[in-house]
This record gives C-alpha cells, structure tokens and sequence, in this order.
C-alpha cells in the first residue's frame, strides 16, 4: 500500500461525483463545516426535571450551505471524551490505529470541533458526504447519566437521528434552532464495540432514516457480555463502566450517584441471572424491528464481545429477512481497517455508496459470508455456521500415560476424574504440556487425527459431575495440538493478531489537526504446539435455567450442557483434539479497574481446593458440528 490511499487534494464540485461504481473524493475536507448542535432528548436519565441535551458534531462539505444536500455517516459512542477514558490505544491521532476507542475529539472545543475521531470524516467527507458523532448521554458534553444502554439513553441517541430527519428540535451553543435542511434522509451507522452495539439497538426503534448499519465486533444485548451462562464476568462492572465513560465528576460532584447506586443493585452481582434489568438491554429478540441493512463484521478469536453474541444477532436477523453480509476475521477485538486495510476500505465505501447513494456498484452480489480461514486466506458461503455441519461426539476415556483419552466411541468403565478449584491458573498455562498431571484441570486428548475435521457453529461439552460446593463456576476449553503457524490472540496477554508495521497511510484528506494518517499493521503470525479454540464458563447453579439459581447437592451427579462459544474451525491432519476442564480460570472473570478475580478466595483461604469435581468419563463427551469432508 503506498503512503496515502488517495491524494490529499480536492476540487470544489457542486454535488457528489459517480465514477467506477464508487463516489469520487471531489469536496475540500480543509474548508467543511464543522459545528456543534445540542439535540433535545425526550428523556430525563439524571432526573433533574427537564429533559437531556446530547451533543452531535457535525462535519459536511461547505456546498451544503448553498443547497446541496449529502447523506450520513453516523456514530454515538460513550468513548470521546479523552480525559475520560483510561485506554492502552495511542491518543495520537496521526500515528494511531484508525479505529482505536482511544480517539478523541477536542476537550474544550468551543461548538467548533477541529478533530474527529476515527477516518471515516477524513475520507466520506471529500465524497459528499457529512459526518455526525453524537457524545453519548452522560459522557463528555451530553446531558443526562449513563444507564448502560438503558432505554432513556437510547432515546438520547435516536434523538439525535431523529433531529437529521426534523422530527427532533436542536439548537447551537448560544441557542439558536438549527436545522439539518442538508440532509438526504439516509444515514449509515457504523462503529466498533459499543459503537456497533449502540447501531444494534436503536436499528430495533422506529428510525425510518437510518438505512444501513455496519457493527464492527459488537453485541446486541448485554447480559451475555456481562455474564458467563449465570456466572458473573465482571464485578460490579455497570458502575464501573458508567464512572469510567460519564461526565459526572467535573464539577467535584457525582449527580448520578443515585442512578449508579441504582444499576449496581439493579444487575445483580450477587446471583446473576437474567432479569428485568438485563431484559430491557436485551435487543436480541427485538431483531424484527430492524428496517436498515447490515453489513456485520467480528473476530473469530474476539475474547471482549464474544462470538455467541454476534451469531445470536446474525441468525435473529437471518429470522427478520433483514438484509444482511457478514465478514469473519481472524483477529480478536480488532477493527477491519487496521487488519484488514486494503481489503476493507473499498468495501465499506461500496456499502454506503450503495445504500445512502443509490450507487448501483454490485456489492449486494457478492457473497453473503467472508471467512478469514487463516491470516490473509479468505473464504466466502451463502450461510454461516454451515447448514450441513452434523453433530459428532469424541467421549471421554480414562488415563492413556498422562492426558486422559478422547474416544469416538463410548468408553465404559473408564472411571472418574478429579478436578480441584484454582483461582491462579490463567489459559495459556492450563493448555500448555497436556500429558502433565494437574490438580487443577483434566485434559481429555484423541489420538492424531486420520484427515482434517472442520466444524462450523456452536460445539457442546456434555458433562456429567459431581461439585462438593454449590454455585461454583465449572470450565470446559476446546484446544487444538498440533505445530502448526498461527495468527496469535491470547486473552490473559491482551493480543489481538496484529502487531504495528512501518509506514502510515493517510485514509482521504486531512489537516494539520486531523491528519486522517494512521499506523500500518500485521498479522501476527507464529509457529506454536497448540491453539485454545474455543470456551465457556458456568455457574453450577444455573446448569438449567439462567432466570433462578438451583442449588446443588454435594452429594448427587448432574448433567451439565456447556455451549461453547460459536467457531469456523479446522484441526488439520495429525493434529489432536483436546478438552480440558476445570473450575475457576482468572481470564474472564477480572474485577474492572483491579488485578484480581471476582472468584479469587477471601484472606486466609487456601488458594485451590475449595470445589472438588468428580468427573464420570463413561457419560461425559464433546459434540462438535462437523461439516462433510
């Protein structure tokens, strides 16, 4: 790729230009308009007795103050206040990744903002396009108290889509109406992470301008984010999240103190299941609703927004007859644009010619489903998982001189195993030399595979146990042994499958301020003896429902069906199939904004042996959904 994409120059043209299927870049970025408008919410979430102001920036082509109108890109995020929000990411907006939830717009920007994060100005804007950031209620300069995508912040966002389509009032800074009279009507929504999962939610509202969406690594509901089939990811996070993305705390004291004391108890930490704090955060179901296409993309190895979140919205708008692509990446909670640049960019550019444009360029002929089968290997499919993948079982077997064995058929009489509870052994180290006696987990191995297996969707760990302590959490993780070169992610280490690489690549025009020039990546590829492939991890007490816990006898067996997280997966010839399980694992279950594990023993416990489960092999299998030869 070379330096820049496209040459930083511009021709002042009266209305967007059509060439090759795509719209040219022929709209100075240098000479855009660049406002602040204060959209009336219908809501009040900080209940101070009148309703919220959002905050939209506003970037267009100067044309449209002379007539021309242009359709949208839109993006709502909690994550543009910089001082806000602690992040790993550069804050440099020249030498940062491109889609980095690190960018910033200016602090003390006076209505007229300078910069904006992310590219998506830098390179529609000069198409004929404008670009609308709206701060999400209760962060940076927005109104209002952040609720976790509670329903009054929701309408705190549509308010501002609803304002593009006069059916909301806004005003400047110094209070003057201001309309949106340059606006087309379509508005493209695209964003990463909570970006796409706000996308997600308000697509199921009635918002008859927004056209397209694009979720990038996003979920639409957030008790499967939060929690781990009944067992609880993070402790005390719907507080945490808010104090760390809001505003509250600029005038030394928190306003929405109440509404967060409210949501810690509301989410429930202490049992949680679902209920209606969850279910009103639940879009899932809401799919029906959606009148705008989606052009979704994820990370196969995403351990943030996990990929049993993106195959529940894909197969619930699969149900609506939602129009719909897919793009499956080898990363983990990464954006497109920095894995997968040259790829990636003509397409998005494409998307929103053709859905806010008209452009007739093709894109909606293309194959519905882009798999990324190994780093820069790509394959396409009408359906994902595959329609044809068929259950196969690999059962549990007893001591082979180490690991314990994986049969393809049922082993009778091959015993117990004994697991103990250790709240210090993270993944990687779990996974590692499967032939080592462990207390802490117990692997399961077939032998050297006769010919490569793939599977395709949701694998299953039947489990038959026995835990001497009720409600503790219960692991089952599927890994693939065999040397093999791997694009590397690692959850406990924070990879993600990309690495930095020299060079920058400037993504349309830019000025001093918002260069719109971001860092290249590569895939991070290595040679390594194994690869965790997929996971879940249970509270024992919801093994039947997650709206209760069901305690559970210390002294009875029960069965346990352990959904793993969705995957696209081939384990090559002479490769093993192995399983272990486990009690707790560190990885997941971090407490936001401390070192330690929500699980970990209070002072003075021992640091294992807390649970014991006895595992019975004969009746405890794994079922994969293989895809024919």
């Amino acid at each position: 790729m070379t330096a820049c994409l496209l040459p930083n120059t511009a021709v002042a043209a009266p209305q967007a230009q059509v060439r090759d299927g795509v719209s040219q870049q022929v709209f100075s970025y240098s000479d855009a308009i660049r406002e602040t408008v204060y959209v009336e919410s219908p809501a009040d979430s900080d209940r101070d007795g009148r309703k919220d102001r959002v905050v939209a920036d506003v970037i267009r082509p100067r044309e449209t103050a002379n007539g021309l109108k242009v359709p949208v890109i839109f993006q709502a995020s909690p994550y543009f206040g910089r001082s806000l929000v602690p992040s790993t990411a550069s804050a440099d907006r020249r030498y940062g990744p491109a889609s980095a939830d690190g960018g910033f717009k200016d602090d003390d920007d006076d209505g007229v903002p300078a910069r904006f994060p992310e590219y998506y100005d830098n390179y529609f804007v000069p198409r004929g396009y404008a670009v609308v950031q709206v701060d999400m209620p209760g962060t940076r300069y927005s109104e209002g108290c952040s609720t976790v995508d509670g329903e009054e912040q929701l309408l705190g966002v549509k308010a501002a889509l609803d304002w593009l389509d006069g059916r909301a009032t806004a005003t400047a800074k110094a209070g003057a109406p201001v309309r949106a009279d340059w606006d087309t009507g379509k508005v493209g929504w695209v964003g990463r992470s909570h970006r796409g999962t706000l996308a997600n939610m308000v697509a199921t509202m009635d918002v008859p301008n927004l056209k397209t969406i694009v979720p990038i690594d996003s979920a639409a509901s957030w008790y499967p984010y939060m929690r781990n089939q009944g067992l609880r990811r993070f402790t005390d996070y719907a507080r945490w999240t808010v104090v760390q993305h809001s505003n509250t705390q600029r005038a030394g004291v928190d306003r929405c103190k109440a509404v967060q004391d409210e949501l810690a108890i509301a989410s429930d930490d202490e049992d949680a299941v679902y209920n209606d704090f969850w279910q009103e955060r639940d879009y899932v179901a809401k799919a029906g609703r959606v009148k705008a296409s989606v052009l979704m993309v994820h990370g196969l190895n995403d351990w943030n927004v996990t990929t049993d979140l993106a195959l529940d919205w894909w197969k619930a708008l699969g149900d609506a007859g939602v129009q719909r692509k897919l793009v499956l990446t080898q990363q983990a909670h990464v954006d497109p644009i920095d894995a997968h640049r040259e790829r990636w960019l003509p397409k998005i550019h494409q998307w929103m010619d053709h859905w806010l444009m008209g452009v007739q360029n093709g894109v909606m002929d293309e194959p519905r489903v882009e798999l990324e089968r190994s780093a820069n290997r790509w394959e396409t499919a009408a359906h994902w998982p595959a329609p044809n993948a068929a259950g196969r079982d690999w059962w549990f077997g007893g001591h082979t001189g180490g690991a314990n064995k994986l049969a393809g058929e049922q082993v009778p009489g091959a015993g117990l195993s004994l697991v103990h509870e250790s709240y210090a052994q993270l993944q990687e180290d779990m996974a590692a030399e499967p032939g080592k006696q462990s207390l802490s987990r117990e692997v399961y191995l077939s032998d050297p595979l006769p010919q490569a297996v793939r599977f395709s969707g949701v694998p299953e760990v039947s489990l038959r146990a026995k835990a001497s302590v009720s409600g503790t959490p219960l692991s089952a993780i599927l890994v693939d042994y065999g040397t093999d070169a791997r694009t590397v992610t690692d959850e406990d280490t924070e990879l993600t499958g990309l690495v930095p690489a020299e060079g920058v690549d400037c993504l349309g025009q830019g000025t001093t301020v918002d260069t719109g020039c971001y860092t290249r990546h590569s895939q991070d590829v290595r040679t390594r003896s194994f690869e965790i492939v997929t996971k879940v991890q249970i509270d024992t007490e919801n093994r039947d429902t997650l709206t209760y816990d069901k305690p559970v006898d210390p002294a009875r067996f029960y069965d346990y069906r352990l959904e793993l997280l969705p995957e696209d997966y081939v384990f090559k010839a002479g490769h093993r199939i192995g399983v272990l399980i486990a009690g707790t694992t560190c990885t997941g279950t971090e407490v936001p904004g401390t070192d330690w594990c929500a699980h970990e023993p209070a002072p003075g416990q021992e640091p294992w042996g807390l649970t014991e489960f006895e595992i019975d092999n004969t009746n405890s299998k794994v079922t994969l959904p293989v895809v024919p030869s």
